[in-house]
């Protein structure tokens, strides 16, 4: 994306982007109750059902990657700063609370505000902006650098907003309301003034648009046909920074302390992956790749009043986030290892004083940390339970809960879960985590599905979550979590992405290598004993899907498949636009069916000749389902027990409620019928 820093005051075309500013305007969105009180009280153990998993509340992005964004530390460390928000299911709504939680435990979490409005999170892809994504598009948080306010952004309608919370007088107001999205946001180091990104360009590359479709509109690179019938505006648009001074909301120039506060990474040493300054900026910390390729190793480099000094020690490498203590003293970092990555350990050193020290090694998610006084605050997700933030010492690695927002979850049965590792015919080793029903079972096998494709963190419905793994296991299935192996173009040292992708792709190579990876699992799994080969379902989104449909195409491992988006077939490439065929096209699939047969014919189901007819269902989002008619069709016509729902105003990740609990329950209902003795 274009970035242009802005060094004067609003522009005109920025400033007719805005509303009024206005310091009493009030938030009417539903505001949550952290942990209600009709949640607690439930007597006795029971399984969880596909109810309680939608009834989370939850808090922060999807992901659990180390940079994912779960909360905000206050500086000097009182306090931290989250959005939670949680499914009303009976209003097909969310309610949502900017929430402070104390560091110190002797005060209570205060909701201080609603959250705003939860709205679909769009994303940027193939030179267009604003693709339909689903799930729910990011808040911002940001304290001032005193700690003495909050700045953070909500939803409201077709609007987005910036509010400042004052802990001195308790009160909320509305700073700043946008017709574009608030895409970056911080504070000024003085504290004086709110700096923020946007792309105001839209609203005229918008109406520009609007003005063509008198004439008919050229398709060319600009349609996403599968989210609208007309073009989308360009990820080229420069985002434009800009200052508001809190005390007048009035805005002022842009100065270039203010451009590193709001983009800090652009002050990295080049070519750095990972990065981390002291608080005095006297030491520094980045990796780098130690050869061309993406895929290869890192190294970790350490400045030190201009001195540098290398970390030589394997446990240097592959290094995922990193943080400077409090004092400067110490450069804490976490890192991968094991089988896939499975396993995430923390480190304490003091550069210069010997090797790094581990304090913390464990399988569970642990992401989002940020230093406080001697310690790590970190969000968490273990195999069995939700979200939660924790508070981790250096010294022993002790973890200790600093907020927990379910805590009625704990009350419920969860099935037992099994770390499993295992390699591939390709020598490609991976993970995944076998559920099975919580009460004992009697001595027989019991049905399997596999929910892909990444099993870090809580257990609860795959990627893109619709595939309730506990609900499941509680209705007597088995229910393997499959990690996706590493992408199999990893194994040519690729000098870039697209190489990567190039390599994997040839010869359908990287599905043969989940094919195999599964078909390796199910085999140990009935050789144990556990489950029945005849009674094994596939379900998956987006790559899942694709790796499902691959499967189906060339074995006979499956006696049923759910998909959420579907599927890879010559006309896919044409529906998904210009834009996308273009690059598909660059990483090896062909212009066209005639271009080579033989490629469709083993990557695509309907194309398949050897292919065995399973019932199929089909949770299709009405963002998505036009790429599975064409595949629909023909596999109906061919007699396959198939159907297809299709979810309105959903994107590639479904967001409403009301959806979600419906695909929760026709999930396990479709399976239950299917894979019944």
């Amino acid at each position: 994306m274009a970035r242009c820093r802005a060094t004067t005051g609003l522009s005109l075309v920025a400033a007719l982007a805005f509303g009024s500013f206005s310091e009493t305007a009030f938030a009417e969105s539903k505001r949550c109750e952290l942990a209600p009180r009709e949640m607690f009280g439930q007597e006795g153990k029971r399984g969880i059902s596909a109810e309680d998993l939608v009834n989370l509340t939850d808090f922060g992005d999807l992901g659990v990657s180390p940079s994912s964004y779960a909360f905000e530390l206050q500086p000097g460390g009182a306090f931290l700063a989250v959005r939670a928000r949680r499914a009303i299911v009976g209003d097909d709504s969310y309610c949502t609370a900017i929430a402070l939680v104390p560091l110190d435990s002797k005060n209570r979490t205060k909701v201080i505000d609603d959250g705003g409005d939860i709205a679909p999170a769009t994303g940027d892809i193939y030179g267009i902006a604003d693709i339909p994504v689903g799930g729910p598009k990011a808040a911002l948080l940001r304290w001032s650098p005193s700690g003495g306010s909050l700045a953070y952004t909500k939803i409201a309608g077709t609007r987005s907003e910036i509010w400042i919370y004052e802990l001195a007088s308790a009160s909320s107001h509305l700073l700043l309301s946008s017709a574009v999205d608030i895409e970056a946001l911080s504070w000024s180091p003085d504290g004086t003034a709110v700096l923020f990104s946007s792309r105001p360009g839209k609203i005229e590359a918008l109406a520009s648009i609007e003005a063509e479709g008198h004439q008919g509109y050229h398709y060319d690179g600009r349609f996403w046909p599968l989210s609208g019938d007309r073009p989308f505006v360009s990820s080229d648009i420069p985002s434009i920074d800009q200052a508001i001074d809190v005390q007048n909301s009035a805005g002022r120039a842009v100065r270039p302390d203010d451009v590193s506060a709001l983009h800090p990474s652009a002050s990295r040493p080049a070519g750095s992956i990972r990065f981390a300054e002291s608080n005095d900026g006297s030491r520094l910390a980045w990796t780098t790749r130690e050869s061309d390729s993406v895929s290869g190793e890192t190294a970790l480099k350490v400045k030190v009043e201009k001195q540098d000094i290398a970390c030589g020690w394997d446990v240097c490498s592959n290094i995922a986030a990193m943080w400077w203590s409090d004092d400067g003293n110490h450069l804490l970092y976490q890192r991968y290892t094991g089988i896939g990555d499975n396993r995430t350990e923390f480190f304490i050193w003091s550069p210069g004083n010997g090797k790094p020290r581990r304090f913390l090694s464990t399988i569970d998610a642990v992401f989002g940390c940020r230093p406080w006084q001697q310690q790590l605050v970190c969000a968490q997700e273990t195999s069995t339970k939700p979200r939660r933030i924790i508070a981790v010492s250096p010294s022993d690695g002790r973890r200790r809960t600093l907020f927990d927002p379910n805590p009625w979850f704990d009350k419920l049965s969860s099935g037992s879960v099994r770390r499993l590792e295992w390699s591939n015919e390709f020598n490609i080793s991976t993970f995944g985590d076998l559920v099975l029903p919580p009460s004992p079972r009697e001595r027989k096998r019991l049905p399997l599905v596999i929910v892909q494709y990444d099993s870090r963190g809580f257990l609860r419905g795959g990627t893109g979550d619709e595939y309730p793994i506990q609900a499941m296991a509680a209705q007597g299935f088995a229910v393997l979590s499959f990690n996706r192996p590493m992408w199999y173009g990893s194994l040519h040292k690729p000098k870039d992405q697209i190489e990567l992708l190039k390599a994997s792709i040839n010869g359908w190579a990287d599905r043969r290598s989940n094919l195999s990876s599964l078909k390796v699992i199910i085999d140990k799994l009935v050789n144990e004993g556990l489950v029945d080969a005849n009674r094994v379902a596939i379900t998956g989104l987006s790559d899942g899907a694709s790796t499902a449909t691959f499967a189906l195409s060339n074995s006979t491992l499956f006696s049923a498949a759910i998909l959420s988006t579907c599927c890879e077939a010559p006309s896919t490439l044409a529906l998904a636009g210009e834009a996308l065929h273009d690059f598909y096209v660059e990483i090896g699939y062909p212009t066209s069916f005639a271009a080579n047969p033989g490629f469709w014919r083993e990557g695509s189901l309907m194309d398949a000749p050897r292919a065995r007819p399973v019932p199929m269902l089909i949770q299709a989002s009405s963002g998505e389902y036009r790429m599975a008619l064409t595949t629909y069709r023909e596999l109906k016509g061919r007699g396959w027990p198939i159907e297809m729902f299709v979810y309105p105003d959903e994107g590639h990740v479904k967001v409403h409620p009301a959806h979600r609990l419906a695909i929760y329950r026709r999930n396990i209902a479709w399976l239950q019928k299917q894979l019944s003795p």
